[in-house]
């Protein structure tokens, strides 16, 4: 597992948790996978977005049973389709998500996206999050080759990997404990 594209910054009580992934889909696709509803559903949330600087931006992560989903408030921050989409979330602070066009010559589009999030929190959440985020990306290649999540199983086909990735991240990451 090579976790060595991500990284964890400290300042504070707060961590920036930095994430990279590239994918063989051109910008607009991952533009698209980012705003559009009827995909953010395949990999990542529910969306109710207004897609403009101070526009709503707000979530209801699906990987909870569903007595416990709830909508997290956020506004965007800065929005410069379509490379870049930052916003707030009320549960997982600054979220900006950076798409960068690769091999500009090639047959096939790449994208690279750089995910950054800056979070308050205890040392605990930092590989947690890691991980979620990181199952999240995984899904991400999932969902942009057609598919989609059973997110009713998500917590029990998830658990074990969750819980691999999170023991990882904190052995990778100096001084978060495992």
């Amino acid at each position: 597992m090579d976790l060595l594209g991500d990284a964890v910054l400290h300042g504070g009580d707060r961590a920036t948790l930095r994430l990279a992934r590239e994918y063989p889909h051109s910008v607009a696709t991952l533009w698209t996978a980012l705003t559009d509803p009827a995909l953010t559903r395949l990999w990542w949330a529910e969306l109710r977005a207004d897609l403009r600087p101070g526009g709503d931006f707000s979530l209801e992560w699906l990987s909870g049973p569903p007595e416990d989903l709830e909508w997290w408030p956020g506004r965007i921050t800065a929005f410069d389709p379509p490379r870049l989409l930052e916003h707030t979330n009320s549960e997982h602070g600054l979220l900006r998500w950076e798409l960068e066009p690769l091999d500009a010559g090639a047959l096939r589009a790449r994208t690279r996206l750089r995910l950054t999030n800056d979070l308050d929190g205890e040392d605990e959440w930092v590989p947690m999050s890691l991980a979620a985020w990181h199952l999240h990306l995984d899904q991400l290649a999932v969902a942009l080759e057609g598919g989609s999540v059973d997110w009713s199983a998500w917590g029990t086909a998830t658990n074990l990997r969750l819980r691999e990735l999170r023991a990882a991240y904190a052995a990778h990451l100096p001084g978060l404990g495992g």
